[in-house]
């Protein structure tokens, strides 16, 4: 039989590794949770990278990843990402995405987008068209619920269509976990509703480790009022309007010195991690923090990088006072640990991606996601490609559905995922404690056991029912992790251990022990 590779994901790291899996001659089958062009992080991101081109060289482009990056990175990915992230812009450029790459590390693929808020949209479009016309076979609105896993490693997916609530079992050569984040275990957060940690999942429940899940980074600034969406808004508007307290006092900016950074721009960058923290913190002890968009003129409003940076076309009538922002939840730093071709310790099994983990540290700095998308899911693909042996499982075939579709019980699905996402932001905001996280810790546990069974009436009932299980694990490994550093470093700050320590330099590493989710140190 002919080598099959399964992509489970439909964002941007999973169609291009579709794609160039595809291009190297494997028989390709991508699984997509929803419509192949929408929900996933990379459609609604920026459409920006951060790259080394023209007077940004490798060398300062990968020195300032690990240094945002708190030394956590592992600098063989980093490597690998800032001497291949030109060339690798290029490629998609030539299989048809449009790319604008400018001489100064940065990259865009906005010209493309349907809108501000989707600036990586059009870039996924594109690609969905191109996996469809290279023979990529696409099957949508199927949830992977578990990984199969023979002698040799990995050898398949079992998933739900949600919409008929049929379950069924694909044999695979290899499976690429492209499944993004786990952004909406936060009640505040600018990720699609379907980032539900799956892959996170998927990966524990397999066997597989996580490392830096403590490290969730949190954007500082992101609307926070009734008559604006929960979106983020770039620290780079701070070079047009002032952020002041509840008394006038531009606080963020006062810090920006001790941060090493002397603008929005440099702060967007490379700071946002101690931003977030100290808008979390101000916050927390009952400050505001106020956006001036009164002092924005129309001569601001008409260049386009302020439109980037707001997100959203704000009428005039919203911009006659100054509006509340706070922090809220923006990216997964940690994951399923890859080398450099996205293959994780499982024989078969690669990740890439925001599920994957070593390319940020502790902190991501800006711009990257993107260029990590699309470096890694370029590099997974042939790889998964060029090693897939000959399929040994079954091709695909029907079987019966998960356990959490036949439980009876009396609860709305959508009602036990707010519950969940409340629990997480009380508990895991960027502003942590110990004492927060064990009451966290507690309260999951409690809210697993009083959510067993669910009344599924609708089609959506049966995909939030789907996703419970890696919104639980998601929110129980970050908190273990979180847990177990006990310092602060990057996205991670701890008010009782308030200082960034050497020890600390190892990984934490979560796993699957007895059915419980564990925390240890590693190397």
């Amino acid at each position: 039989m002919g080598r099959r590779v399964i992509v489970v994901g439909s964002g941007g790291a999973g169609l291009v590794a579709a794609v160039a899996a595809r291009k190297r001659g494997a028989d390709v089958m991508l699984l997509s949770k929803t419509a192949c062009e929408r929900s996933s992080s990379t459609a609604y991101s920026g459409g920006l990278f951060s790259l080394s081109s023209g007077s940004v060289p490798p060398e300062e482009h990968y020195a300032r990843v690990i240094r945002t990056g708190r030394h956590m990175n592992d600098p063989a990915l980093v490597r690998t990402l800032s001497e291949e992230s030109e060339a690798t812009l290029r490629t998609l450029s030539d299989w048809g995405v449009t790319m604008d790459i400018e001489e100064c590390g940065r990259a865009s693929t906005r010209r493309s987008a349907p809108s501000g808020i989707m600036g990586g949209g059009g870039m996924v479009g594109e690609l969905a068209a191109i996996a469809r016309r290279e023979g990529v076979e696409i099957l949508e609105y199927h949830a992977a619920t578990r990984l199969l896993v023979g002698p040799r490693g990995a050898e398949g997916v079992e998933a739900v269509d949600w919409r008929s609530g049929r379950a069924f079992s694909f044999g695979a050569s290899a499976v690429i976990l492209a499944t993004g984040g786990g952004g909406a275990i936060y009640e505040r957060t600018d990720n699609p509703a379907r980032m539900t940690g799956d892959g996170y999942a998927l990966a524990l429940e397999a066997g597989l480790e996580l490392t830096d899940m403590e490290f969730v980074q949190f954007y500082p600034m992101g609307w926070d009022q009734p008559d604006f969406p929960v979106w983020m808004v770039g620290l780079n508007i701070l070079d047009y309007i002032p952020l002041t307290d509840e008394r006038g006092r531009e606080f963020l900016r006062e810090a920006f010195p001790a941060w090493g950074v002397s603008s929005g721009r440099e702060a967007n960058l490379f700071a946002r991690d101690r931003a977030a923290v100290l808008m979390a913190g101000h916050i927390l002890r009952g400050g505001k923090a106020m956006l001036h968009l009164e002092e924005l003129t129309e001569e601001d409003l008409a260049a386009p990088e302020v439109q980037i940076f707001l997100m959203i076309d704000i009428p005039p009538e919203k911009r006659t006072a100054p509006v509340q922002v706070s922090p809220l939840e923006h990216y997964f730093c940690g994951g399923v640990p890859i080398d450099s071709d996205g293959r994780t310790e499982m024989p078969g099994l690669y990740a890439c991606g925001e599920v994957s983990a070593g390319v940020d540290g502790a902190s991501r700095m800006g711009g990257n996601a993107l260029t990590n998308v699309v470096v890694f899911g370029l590099r997974t693909g042939i790889a998964a490609a060029a090693e897939a042996g000959p399929l040994k499982n079954s091709d695909r075939r029907e079987i019966p559905s998960p356990e959490v579709l036949r439980a009876e019980g009396g609860i709305a699905p959508g009602d036990v995922r707010r519950s969940l996402r409340r629990i997480v932001q009380r508990g895991l905001s960027p502003w942590r404690s110990g004492s927060g996280i064990r009451a966290c810790l507690a309260e999951i546990e409690e809210w697993s056991r009083s959510n067993r069974g669910m009344k599924l009436s609708s089609h959506m009932d049966v995909l939030h029912a789907l996703e419970m299980n890696g919104m639980r694990l998601t929110a129980e490994a970050v908190a273990r992790a979180a847990l177990a550093r006990e310092e602060s470093r990057g996205v991670h700050f701890r008010e009782d251990f308030p200082d960034e320590g050497n020890c600390w330099r190892r990984r934490v590493a979560v796993s699957m022990r007895g059915g419980s989710v564990k925390a240890g140190l590693g190397e």
